[in-house]
């Protein structure tokens, strides 16, 4: 299949609305992840979104994101061409401030199927004023546009919060009719980076009216959960059966790829590392003491990288689980 664009993408949340379940919003920087991802999704035949911040384009482009966009982006092409499921990318945590820089050029190149808008830190009017000026620059496009109203505590590309600001639902309703958005990110008492759902208040009943208010007002606008890392399967599934449509995971692979990595390299150490008090000449192979010499089978990154995607891939399986997209790929 190839890389979809955001009318497509339309279409897998118009069916999520009506069937409650979400996608899972899978951030990327690297293959590793990316080849795991593709592997779980094609065998649970789910549509693949992917998701990429700013980071992790500046990341791959060794500190020039656009040009790091580019190159993430082309290996999503090549590798969707030979799939069968719809693959899309999602911007993710754009600020303001990268509007022109690298959000614009990013949707006039065609980079993307949908873009967040990041705004969430500046007053309500604020937030209004540049969501909307995203969606008037992504609509000719034919780019979906998520925009964020609340504040969810913790760090993510930037943008932090010491504590949380739940998402109001007549405000929600005002801030959809007034920008135009696609999806509208709510914070219900998730966090940002390493939290454990049994320590959040987690407002499901908020999610829910949200969901409620703008649907009694005539917007099919999905609500998109951030900070889903650490929530249970049943804080997941309830979540997703209040109206939430897309749900981001990024702490999550982060800790499954230094996990797999960690304890590869532990497992294998005397195969990598030379003796203690021995020091090894990596051009010319030599070792000070003994005839210790290191095991290309081991030391080979292409080794740890076949653990990673593995780990990748059945966190993935679970995930997919979580939200019930599995089996419902519009392309598969």
């Amino acid at each position: 299949m190839p890389f979809f664009g955001g009318e497509e993408l339309r279409r897998i949340y118009l069916k999520a609305q009506k069937e409650r379940f979400a996608l899972v919003a899978n951030n990327f920087a690297e293959p590793n992840v990316l080849l795991g991802l593709l592997s779980a999704y094609e065998e649970a035949k789910s549509d693949l979104l992917l998701q990429i911040s700013l980071g992790a384009a500046k990341f791959a482009g060794g500190g020039r994101p656009l040009p790091g966009l580019r190159a993430l982006v082309g290996y999503v092409r090549a590798l969707a061409a030979d799939v069968k499921i719809g693959v899309f990318v999602n911007l993710d945590h754009i600020t303001p401030d990268h509007i022109d820089d690298f959000l614009r050029p990013a949707i006039e190149e065609g980079l993307c199927s949908s873009a967040m808008i990041d705004a969430s830190a500046l007053p309500f009017e604020d937030n209004v004023a540049a969501t909307k000026q995203v969606v008037e620059l992504a609509r000719p496009h034919g780019v979906l546009v998520e925009g964020e109203l609340g504040k969810i505590k913790g760090v993510e590309e930037g943008v932090a919060s010491d504590e949380a600001f739940y998402t109001d639902p007549d405000e929600a309703l005002e801030f959809v009719e007034r920008t135009g958005v696609d999806l509208l990110a709510v914070s219900v008492g998730t966090q940002h980076g390493v939290s454990k759902g049994r320590d959040l208040v987690l407002r499901v009943d908020l999610a829910q009216k949200i969901d409620e208010r703008l649907r009694g007002a005539g917007f099919q606008v999905p609500l998109v959960l951030h900070g889903a890392s650490g929530l249970s399967g049943d804080q997941v599934k309830a979540l997703v059966a209040a109206g939430v449509c897309k749900v981001n995971k990024d702490t999550t692979y982060q800790y499954v790829y230094a996990h797999a990595a960690c304890s590869f390299y532990l497992e294998n150490r005397a195969e990598i590392l030379p003796p203690e008090g021995a020091t090894f000449d990596p051009i010319t192979f030599e070792v000070s003491a003994g005839n210790w010499s290191p095991n290309k089978k081991v030391f080979d990154p292409r080794v740890m990288g076949r653990k990673v995607q593995a780990a990748i891939s059945e966190v993935a399986r679970e995930c997919l689980r979580q939200v019930g997209s599995e089996g419902r790929s519009l392309y598969a």
